[in-house]
């Protein structure tokens, strides 16, 4: 009779060791799966201080890509404008905090060397602009610098503010707390330094006369310094505060602006764009976290009314009274130091 083929029988052993290797195999690839995700969870947290300088930098190059024409900009706004807008969703704010506040975040926006920005249809040369020389016939006793504020009102955001509320403009009346109390800075340290300085009481609502009065009552005027206070928000509404050092303390960024006047045909623009290359190079190189980029625009910013004028942003709506008291001193020093050696 015949037999029916049986299948062999699996060992217990080889069924033992084929569960032992799926055992590893889903275990292996558990592991694997969990270090996939956290490489991706990490990949996707950026550092805090980053993320801030990301932004403020994508709004800085958004605002810039369209600069304004002459026409379109008053003679003395500032170079950098940007429109306040409030946060786009609702916060919920702790006890204590106004309601509607407008949060601050930090970005540094310093390139940590000396560069431009050119809004202008003029080509330039850096080298040019770092060997030029300067030469100023007066005595450096003499009244020879004139600071003025074309918005003398600009202020900063309290000390140790996380955020302020929106209805809050940046403006004050009292000189103690003002722009004006950053001219006062600047004034000392030149004055100390044996330079003649006069320093506007009055707000340079028209630069053109105010420069030609003080002028006129002192010929041996030569530098003009018109100071500011930015003003910068990120895309989503917050206030940026520029993240300055000096020493590795904390600072307001400094920015130099250089008007051409060019729908007038130009002036004197090539020589102070000169000074401004050469102050911010010199406070690059002692302070690299300082200084922005310089921006060249086709505005006269009144700046054609002097031989060599210029315009000082210290720091931001973000930045505090105090961290632009200590630039501003900062930036002086070194303003002292060029003025000395072009005067003769």
């Amino acid at each position: 009779m015949e037999q029916t083929p049986q299948t062999p029988k699996t060992p217990h052993n080889q069924t033992d060791r084929e569960f032992v290797f799926r055992i590893i195999i889903c275990a292996v690839a558990v592991l694997a799966l969990s270090a996939a995700i956290t490489f991706m969870i990490r990949g996707i947290v950026l550092d805090a201080n980053a993320t801030k300088r990301l932004m403020a930098e994508a709004f800085m190059s958004y605002q810039t890509e369209t600069p304004k024409t002459p026409e379109e900009t008053t003679e003395n706004q500032p170079p950098v404008t940007t429109a306040e807008v409030p946060p786009t969703a609702e916060t919920t704010t702790p006890p204590g905090v106004l309601e509607e506040s407008i949060s601050l975040v930090s970005a540094s926006l310093s390139q940590n060397k000396a560069g431009i920005n050119n809004y202008t249809s003029y080509t330039v040369d850096e080298n040019a602009l770092l060997n030029h020389k300067f030469e100023f016939y007066t005595g450096k006793s003499s009244p020879i610098v004139l600071i003025l504020h074309s918005h003398i009102t600009e202020c900063y955001a309290p000390n140790g503010a996380s955020a302020v509320s929106a209805t809050f403009n940046f403006e004050s009346t009292d000189r103690t707390e003002n722009i004006f109390a950053v001219g006062e800075a600047l004034a000392e340290v030149l004055s100390a330094s044996g330079i003649g300085v006069i320093h506007a009481t009055e707000e340079a609502s028209n630069a053109e006369e105010l420069i030609a009065e003080y002028r006129t009552a002192y010929p041996s005027i030569r530098f003009v310094l018109d100071v500011h206070r930015d003003g910068i928000y990120t895309t989503d509404g917050r206030i940026v505060r520029t993240d300055g050092k000096i020493a590795d303390s904390p600072a307001a960024e400094l920015m130099l602006a250089v008007g051409t006047d060019s729908a007038n045909g130009g002036s004197d623009w090539q020589k102070n764009l000169a000074a401004a290359y050469q102050l911010s190079s010199m406070i690059t190189e002692a302070e690299p976290n300082l200084m922005r980029n310089i921006l060249l625009r086709p505005e006269g910013l009144g700046q054609q009314y002097a031989p060599s004028s210029l315009s000082l942003y210290v720091g931001t709506t973000g930045n505090t009274l105090t961290e632009a008291l200590t630039s501003a001193r900062f930036f002086a020093r070194y303003y002292a130091i060029f003025i000395l050696s072009a005067v003769k």
